[in-house]
């Protein structure tokens, strides 16, 4: 045991994508891999790249239905695969990461780790073939939980991976009467799993991602869409030590400025102008907001419509 000072060290991201089927988490993991990939290395072609790339798929090869797809600007290439049948148990799974790493993939992704816990071969099931006391028996398969995440953190590669989501209930008395209330969306996995992660983005049906938990600090705002963006500011930070917060500050700030600019200019312009006062008030009363409110896509709008005078 030593003393030493303090210093932020180049690390592997260890990512969780937590959300119900249909939300998004695989095609948000392909574009978290990618923007990655692309951070690390900006000069190759793009089907180089996703041959950086490695997937272990227990979702009856649901990841390859995205190969050939495009979202936004990024074309879902061609990436090391591994179609991940039973039995799910974590040797299985570090065996999946160790193939993958022998590919020289530098970013893996694993669609699902639920399965690990609730699927066939798992956690749940081989408790449930257990003879003797149920308690004990859990004890028995702690080293599993530990096994995997020993496979997770020590992998010298990024891990994005996804979970599955289940309803949470609590009971309350209302009334005198207990009554379930549901408080949310549980991860099908070990209860404390979601603490061994760096960032876990939890998606909702619409797509749309919240952070509940980013020990980087990146990530603000209320939600988001998982685009390749997210993946290079998480490389940027943990491989390369650029601090982004200040970069996003700074490119904030400097986006304020601008839109307090064009409001100002604006105005200035609806004095004089007729035409460009009858726009604005016309924009104004459509989104119910006054011209200093609204935001960047907004008033660029405006500009577009007084034609950039």
């Amino acid at each position: 045991m030593q003393v030493a000072n303090a210093i932020r060290e180049k690390q592997k991201a260890l990512i969780g994508l937590v959300g119900p089927s249909g939300s998004g988490k695989s095609l948000s993991a392909l574009l978290l891999a990618f923007g990655i990939v692309k951070e690390a290395h900006p000069d190759l072609p793009d089907e180089e790249l996703w041959n950086k790339i490695g997937a272990a798929d227990t979702e009856h090869k649901r990841l390859l239905n995205y190969v050939g797809q495009t979202h936004g600007h990024i074309t879902i290439g061609s990436f090391k695969y591994i179609n991940f049948e039973p039995p799910f148990n974590t040797d299985r799974y570090n065996m999946a990461i160790k193939l993958l790493m022998q590919q020289g993939v530098e970013v893996i992704i694993v669609d699902s780790l639920s399965h690990q816990w609730q699927g066939e071969g798992g956690v749940v099931e081989t408790h449930g073939g257990m003879q003797g006391n149920s308690f004990q028996n859990w004890g028995k398969l702690a080293p599993e939980s530990s096994k995997l995440v020993k496979g997770l953190t020590t992998a010298a590669v990024h891990m994005i991976t996804t979970l599955r989501v289940k309803s949470d209930y609590v009971i309350e008395l209302v009334d005198g009467k207990n009554v379930p209330k549901k408080v949310g969306m549980k991860p099908v996995q070990k209860d404390d799993m979601e603490y061994e992660f760096d960032t876990v983005f939890s998606i909702g049906m619409d797509h749309m991602a919240r952070v509940s938990k980013d020990i980087t600090n990146l990530f603000e705002g209320d939600e988001f869409t998982i685009t390749p963006d997210i993946g290079s500011k998480l490389y940027r930070y943990l491989e390369l030590g650029i601090d982004v917060q200040a970069e996003e500050r700074a490119r904030r700030e400097q986006e304020e400025a601008n839109r307090l600019s064009n409001v100002a200019k604006i105005r200035e312009l609806s004095s004089t102008d007729e035409s460009v006062a009858k726009i604005v008030s016309d924009c104004e009363f459509k989104a119910n907001l006054q011209l200093e409110k609204m935001t960047v896509p907004m008033i660029d709008k405006i500009i577009n419509l007084i034609g950039g005078k």
